[in-house]
């Protein structure tokens, strides 16, 4: 295990016991974050362009920037930002360094936030890993409930209980990841995105959800869902397809009116 990560373990450990445990400061805090990602690609490559280390299976660096507060320039809403810098060992040097965003082939500075006070308008600030530490211990576990039931939040402490998972509609969905991670660092990772098939705007109800209308009534489901009775509640039980959000919203009105009586 790298040294830091236990060191970072120490630190969280004898802060979460208490006060009463002296804990030193890791050294490595202001250190920005970067992943080492290589050029294996042809897209990569062809992003890169005239760069002069964009050159088959070379590494890179890519800083974590965080995507409020560390850009210095004026990025546009619909403007994207996926920048790199050439490779280095000597963490010292990694402030200073020039990267460039793949997407448009802008050249950045990048500064340490904590030092500059007026800093110019092309700049970057990445990430550090002062940051990772408190967002690590701030992180709420998605996979498990607070002490009393409620689900976890960031400052959630205590003896977490066994979240359960109720499962809904099936949704039949590509590969879970791309091969290349499989293969070695790739910069065109950060950007896959799941192929999700046969997902309709329009959906029609299920026999359970039929047979909870009949037993419920259609007017008393209208009156208290707020549902429209004819374009709606009625398609429902006759099996015609309706809008996928309005169907969702309706059931899980459906599962509160059960658990409620």
């Amino acid at each position: 295990m790298p040294q830091w990560i236990y060191e970072m373990w120490d630190y969280i450990v004898r802060g979460a016991l208490g006060s009463d445990l002296k804990r030193e400061i890791p050294s490595w805090l202001d250190i920005p974050q970067m992943m080492r990602l290589t050029i294996t690609t042809y897209n990569v490559l062809e992003m890169l362009g005239e760069w002069g280390i964009g050159r088959p299976y070379n590494f890179l660096l890519l800083p974590m920037v965080d995507p409020t507060f560390g850009y210095a320039f004026d990025r546009r809403s619909n403007e994207k930002v996926l920048f790199v810098c050439q490779f280095s060992s000597e963490q010292e040097r990694w402030f200073e360094m020039e990267c460039v965003n793949v997407h448009s082939g802008k050249k950045y500075k990048m500064m340490d936030c904590t030092k500059e006070n007026n800093p110019p308008h092309d700049v970057v600030f990445p990430s550090q890993f002062a940051r990772l530490l408190i967002q690590y211990q701030e992180h709420p576990e998605a996979k498990s409930l607070a002490p009393d039931g409620a689900p976890c939040a960031a400052g959630t402490t205590g003896l977490l209980q066994r979240a359960h998972v109720v499962a809904g509609e099936f949704r039949y969905v590509g590969k879970e990841t791309d091969r290349k991670w499989e293969e070695g660092d790739d910069i065109s990772v950060l950007e896959f995105k799941t192929t999700e098939y046969g997902r309709s705007t329009r959906v029609v109800a299920n026999e359970e959800v039929k047979r909870d209308i009949t037993k419920i009534g259609i007017n008393r489901c209208a009156r208290e869902s707020g549902f429209d009775r004819k374009n709606f509640i009625r398609k429902l039980v006759r099996g015609l397809p309706v809008k996928r959000n309005s169907y969702n919203e309706f059931v899980r009105w459906l599962l509160d009116y059960k658990s409620n009586t």
